[in-house]
């Protein structure tokens, strides 16, 4: 990934979380369990992926999911409890996409699951 495309996915997870607290449903430092997805590209060594993340304290699932021209193909979920602030999120966007890379998965968003109001 460029310096360019970093700076690009780093501004778009920043403003991602600004509307998330505009919207006032959740505040920041609020604990959540953020999801982070990954998806294989051609090439893509899966245990190696997994097996790094494991490595880093993270916890990962496969996913089978179907794509547009009919294939199914399996996906990696990473979950994390963290707070929501742009830089946490940041940090583990960053780190897991750092070791997906090589290992041929591209990310494909994140996303996270709401604390109990």
């Amino acid at each position: 990934m460029s310096a360019e495309q970093e700076f690009d996915r780093q501004a778009a997870t920043f403003y991602s979380v600004a509307e998330f607290l505009k919207e006032g449903k959740v505040t920041q430092n609020a604990p959540i369990a953020l999801e982070l997805f990954f998806i294989p590209e051609a090439e893509a060594d899966q245990p190696a992926f997994l097996k790094a993340l494991k490595t880093f304290g993270y916890s990962a699932v496969t996913e089978s999911e179907n794509t547009t021209d009919g294939t199914e193909r399996e996906a990696v979920l990473v979950t994390v409890e963290t707070k929501l602030t742009a830089e946490d999120i940041w940090l583990h966007e960053e780190r897991c996409t750092k070791l997906a890379q090589p290992r041929g998965f591209a990310p494909d968003g994140w996303g996270f699951l709401e604390p109990d109001a």
